[in-house]
């Protein structure tokens, strides 16, 4: 079975009046992120792609949802380099499923110990943060997303 090159992640624009904006980013195997969409209606299938993301969304924050796997490739070695990445911020991943479960299971990452929230440089890297880490977050009033998202 061919490798995945892609990934997946559902997210959360965090806001200080905690609107519920969902925005979808595809990462490939460096864990950039190289498309961005806004989910209008996922039940609907209205998505709007966010052309220039990685300047318009630079450092602006937001909350993993979950993520989601082409389930006709080979999505292990993507799926460690995303466990890896959370790893090495301290959040644990339990549950994992097996390689033959990962195509058809809700979680085909596992089980998260901890909320993950994560924003994007201007060169598309993801960055990821935890709770844990006691993180200090500002408001900003640049230009670029609502005046009440969350940026660093």
């Amino acid at each position: 079975m061919k490798a995945s090159s892609e990934i997946l992640l559902n997210a959360t624009l965090v806001t200080a009046d905690n609107q519920a904006l969902t925005y979808e980013f595809i990462l490939n195997e460096n864990l950039s992120a190289t498309e961005c969409v806004c989910v209008r209606s996922l039940a609907n299938g209205i998505v709007m792609p966010v052309p220039d993301f990685r300047e318009s969304m630079k450092g602006t924050l937001f909350e993993l949802n979950h993520v989601r796997v082409n389930p006709h490739l080979d999505n292990g070695e993507i799926i460690q380099s995303l466990t890896e990445a959370l790893e090495d911020i301290g959040v644990e991943v339990f549950n994992q499923p097996g390689q033959n479960q990962m195509a058809i299971c809700y979680r085909p990452l596992g089980e998260l110990s901890e909320n993950v929230r994560f924003f994007c440089e201007s060169d598309g890297k993801i960055v990821f943060l935890a709770p844990t880490r006691h993180l200090r977050v500002i408001q900003s009033e640049s230009k670029g997303p609502p005046s009440n998202v969350i940026k660093f």
